[in-house]
């Protein structure tokens, strides 16, 4: 619109153009020069509003939509935070040792979660702990479980036979070979707390076919093969490439160890002195029952000469008595002056027949009579008495 205030007031009945400033009558509507509408536009309240209406309506259907998810969301993450709680809890309780918590802590989180990661595959991983220090007593020795004792340990092999099982079925490949074995072991341990049947060699060698390596299956069935049927040169290779891996170390050696301990039969026993000597070089840890017991073998009162023997020669001769004084360490032996004369007797006649079987007759013979009035001073009577006078015996006939 022109600037209309410049203008000189229209005439009476008059006014001017919106557009052309032309003078044209007051009741006009349209400019009969320019053709104008001279009726300005208004604003369309029920346009606008309606435009207005349907945003805030919007905004207020955006709130309804989220406050209706803040309860779900609230809720997820609230489960989640939980979770990972839970995850923590039980990875530091595996740590720990705490086998049977975390397995019942991460069982907790699948019912939840039944599709985490995380917590099957840390429940895997505990219930193969689970059956690896499950300790039941060789079938050689006089160890026999209490009824009490047997039904606990029928219930913990209940309750995680399931989850290999569920591990095999579901397709996914995590650490299948070490499962396939240890379900095979798992069979194993049934047998001797359950008298269940169970496929327990078939599934070790199904884990050396998925993995020949494997550690557990190599060592499980070196100790297999040892306790159903006294194989020792077929054992040996298995204990031997799981020694190899470099892997659960301890594990293997307690394989070993609880397999020949309790074995009697020809070779078992130089063996087992061969791996006691093996241990001692490495410096690896040896429990007290295991070493109190090897050490038997060298012990005058509960071995034969042959037995001695076979202990004494599984080894050269230098380390023979290292491994003799090592397994004769024990943290529970008495410190009184009766036992301390008789470990000092003991070990002079194993040094005796050391010498002895080496060929060093001479040197064996004046052991032997050293030890001979060492025993009649502490007037000790006995077979150890009785075997020191026979061989003094037998050497000064060997060497006259």
């Amino acid at each position: 619109m022109s600037a209309a205030s410049t203008l000189p007031p229209p005439p009476q009945g008059m006014k001017y153009c919106i557009a052309c400033d032309e003078l044209i009558p007051r009741e006009a509507s349209l400019c009969s020069h320019c053709h104008t509408s001279q009726v300005p536009e208004k604003l369309s309240w029920d346009k606008t509003g309606l435009k207005w209406i349907a945003a805030i309506t919007a905004v207020i259907g955006l709130i309804t939509g989220l406050s209706g998810l803040v309860g779900p969301l609230k809720g997820w993450w609230t489960v989640d935070r939980e979770t990972k709680t839970m995850l923590a809890a039980a990875q530091r309780q595996a740590e720990l040792g705490e086998n049977s918590v975390a397995f019942d802590t991460y069982s907790e989180i699948l019912k939840t979660k039944p599709n985490n990661q995380a917590a099957l595959h840390g429940r895997v991983d505990v219930t193969l702990r689970l059956i690896e220090y499950f300790y039941v007593g060789s079938v050689r020795s006089n160890n026999r479980e209490t009824d009490e004792g047997n039904q606990k340990k029928r219930a913990l092999l209940d309750h995680i036979s399931p989850v290999l099982e569920a591990s095999l079925s579901s397709g996914k490949s995590y650490r299948d070979a070490d499962v396939v074995a240890h379900l095979g072991w798992l069979n194993f341990l049934k047998m001797r707390v359950e008298n269940e049947d169970g496929i327990v060699e078939e599934n070790l060698r199904r884990a050396l076919q998925m993995e020949p390596g494997n550690v557990f299956a190599n060592a499980m069935l070196g100790e297999w093969l040892l306790d159903t049927n006294s194989k020792m040169d077929e054992a040996r290779p298995y204990f031997a490439t799981a020694l190899k891996s470099g892997k659960e170390r301890t594990f293997v050696r307690e394989r070993e160890l609880r397999s020949m301990i309790y074995d009697d039969n020809a070779g078992v026993r130089a063996e087992l002195i061969r791996v006691a000597n093996d241990m001692r070089k490495n410096g690896e840890p040896i429990s007290d029952e295991d070493r109190s017991r090897i050490h038997s073998y060298f012990v005058p009162v509960v071995t034969d000469d042959a037995e001695l023997r076979e202990a004494l020669t599984a080894v050269p001769p230098d380390e023979a008595m290292a491994t003799y004084d090592w397994l004769a360490q024990s943290s529970s032996s008495s410190s009184n002056s009766d036992s301390t004369s008789y470990k000092s007797v003991e070990r002079e006649f194993v040094l005796a027949n050391l010498a002895e079987d080496t060929g060093k007759k001479n040197e064996a013979l004046q052991q032997f009579k050293q030890l001979q009035q060492e025993i009649n001073k502490l007037k000790m009577e006995g077979s150890v008495a009785e075997r020191v006078n026979a061989a003094v015996k037998r050497l000064s006939r060997s060497i006259s």
